[in-house]
């Protein structure tokens, strides 16, 4: 495998793995990254597709196999229960932190035209999510009411923390807000069924209906 074979291979790996994207939406992707890249000649669409197919499979036939509720799960859980507590919990929130930032205001926006006014707000964006599927541990970025109030952020950080040691989860955080909640060990475990279901449970829509219940 080429240097640009592998970067494309490892792409559409954490595409597949995220559960996020189905196979053909995958392909279309890496075959939008090489024509970017002007790698078409080096690599061709049935390059990508037999590879991406054969590994879109094999991802599949093993998620048969997982211990259940997998971490992702358990996170669904306890994102929804921090919806319920007023705080806004988005998934793959972007992809660095300024994007997640972003998105936060925008939902926060339409909750305050609802009416809503959250208390707080976590995230983590698409490079945390790689970082999980690849090493095995999740950032939460976090902070409260509002951004740079420090008291606040910690009430609602400690908040997050419990929520997620109730889940099981291992949390190492220093109560401060100079860095993130880890979640160490986490196993992204997750597979694509349908895009319905995708935004259902993982999408900003279902911010809104929790928050708004």
């Amino acid at each position: 495998m080429t240097e640009n074979e592998k970067y494309v291979h490892d792409a559409f790996m954490n595409s597949i793995k995220s559960g996020f994207n189905s196979l053909e939406d995958i392909i279309d992707e890496a075959v939008d990254m090489v024509e970017e890249e002007g790698w078409e000649i080096e690599i061709t669409e049935d390059w990508i597709r037999e590879n991406a197919t054969r590994e879109y499979e094999k991802h599949e036939k093993e998620s048969k196999s997982w211990q259940l509720p997998t971490d992702c799960d358990k996170l669904l859980n306890v994102f929804d229960k921090l919806c319920k507590e007023k705080i806004v919990a988005l998934h793959c929130a972007g992809y660095t932190q300024e994007d997640a930032l972003y998105d936060v205001q925008e939902v926060r926006e339409d909750l305050e035209d609802m009416g809503v006014h959250p208390i707080g707000y976590c995230y983590y964006h698409q490079q945390d999510m790689e970082r999980a599927i690849n090493q095995g541990v999740l950032m939460i970025g976090f902070y409260g009411k509002k951004e740079k109030n420090d008291k606040e952020a910690i009430m609602v950080g400690n908040i997050i923390v419990n929520a997620l040691k109730e889940a099981g989860f291992t949390v190492n955080w220093d109560n401060t807000t100079s860095k993130r909640i880890e979640v160490s060990p986490f196993i992204w475990h997750n597979a694509f069924t349908s895009v319905e279901e995708v935004e259902d449970k993982w999408g900003y829509d279902r911010v809104i209906r929790l928050m708004g219940e």
